[in-house]
């Protein structure tokens, strides 16, 4: 398995001979929207051409981008109307499972922040995703640490964990994914799983940057060597 971070959380996988595109957000630098006043994201550029990137991609794990109508587009159950209405023609609702060639894909529920922001953010989910002698990938979302999650690492045990951890707050108020503390928590209830910290010094509602994480974990005494912190572009083998 190789797992490559593109920008803030936007990942290529590949896996048993398959490429998924996970979270894209092809936007250009600052031609999205600002979400805390301070600047307008995305607050870096692609590493590489749109085209570049979306060369030899299987399937796409969505939550948001802009695609071409005809890629395979892979979701939870309650987005597959949603997104079919957008124009997109091969849109695969995941369920409890859904196999892409010997991959197999399962959706897992998450909290996109604390109650009092749950009606502006909206359901969100995360993947599992696993194959035959390949490390079972836990792609957590768009969520804080919360029952949910801790359920899936306890009940899964997967053997990498992905997290979307810039602390950010939506209107003054969450954080609306992970924050630092949430992070090491993650690595303390994931066992020996490596745990890859992505949305990093992307958007400018953002609390927390790499910056931060490399503190953290240097600081940490215990599971350091499992925490990850990828460059855009960057790619980790597994």
């Amino acid at each position: 398995m190789q797992i490559r971070l593109i920008r803030s959380a936007t990942l290529t996988v590949d896996v048993a001979g398959s490429r998924l595109l996970i979270d894209p957000w092809l936007a250009a630098r600052g031609e999205g929207r600002s979400y805390s006043g301070r600047a307008t994201s995305p607050l870096v550029d692609l590493p590489l051409a749109v085209e570049e990137l979306l060369d030899g991609i299987d399937a796409v794990l969505i939550s948001h981008g802009a695609l071409p109508k005809s890629m395979p587009i892979l979701c939870h159950s309650r987005d597959q109307a949603a997104i079919m209405a957008l124009g997109f023609e091969d849109v695969r609702a995941i369920g409890q499972g859904l196999a892409l060639g010997s991959v197999q894909i399962r959706t897992t529920d998450g909290r996109h922040g604390p109650p009092e922001v749950l009606d502006d953010m909206g359901d969100v989910s995360g993947f599992l995703i696993s194959a035959i002698d390949e490390p079972i990938l836990y792609w957590a979302g768009d969520t804080i640490l919360c029952p949910e999650v801790a359920a899936v690492l306890a009940d899964e045990k997967p053997d990498v964990v992905v997290v979307h951890g810039c602390g950010a707050l939506w209107h003054g108020k969450g954080p609306i994914v992970m924050d630092a503390a949430m992070v090491r928590e993650t690595l303390r209830l994931a066992g020996a799983a490596i745990v890859l910290v992505t949305h990093l010094d992307a958007v400018d509602h953002a609390t927390v940057s790499r910056a931060d994480i490399r503190s953290m974990r240097d600081r940490q005494t215990q599971g350091a060597e499992r925490l990850r912190i990828l460059e855009d572009g960057e790619t980790l083998n597994l």
